[in-house]
């Protein structure tokens, strides 16, 4: 896959924080929320793009040297499987949250066999 070539960041007011937006190529976008050096991730989408093309990679890839920690909230069940996969690639370094409609469930941290540890 090419490079990354067009990349915009800008902010805005998300309830009282102040979310940053990175906007990727072939729209692309990461939202999420910067702590210091850390950033939770919220929205990652790929938007009009087939899945499975490493869309969602690259962007994480384009990330991952800019924070020593990134977190992702709020994840829907149907992508778990893809944020499994960061993780274990280290892309990712934790996954706290999921979400089932307006209900939001903590995830339990698991071995790399999915065992409870």
């Amino acid at each position: 896959m090419a490079p990354l070539h067009e990349i915009y960041e800008y902010e805005f007011l998300s309830g009282n924080r102040l979310a940053t937006v990175f906007k990727l190529d072939k729209g692309v976008k990461i939202i999420g929320f910067i702590y210091g050096r850390c950033f939770e991730i919220k929205v990652l989408t790929i938007g009009n793009n087939p899945r499975r093309k490493g869309l969602g990679k690259k962007a994480l890839e384009f990330l991952r040297p800019k924070f020593s920690k990134i977190v992702v909230t709020e994840i829907c069940e149907e992508a778990l499987p893809f944020w499994l996969k960061m993780r274990e690639r280290r892309l990712v370094d934790e996954l706290k949250t999921m979400k089932d409609g307006k209900s939001l469930y903590l995830i339990k941290k698991t071995t790399k066999l999915g065992n409870v540890s």
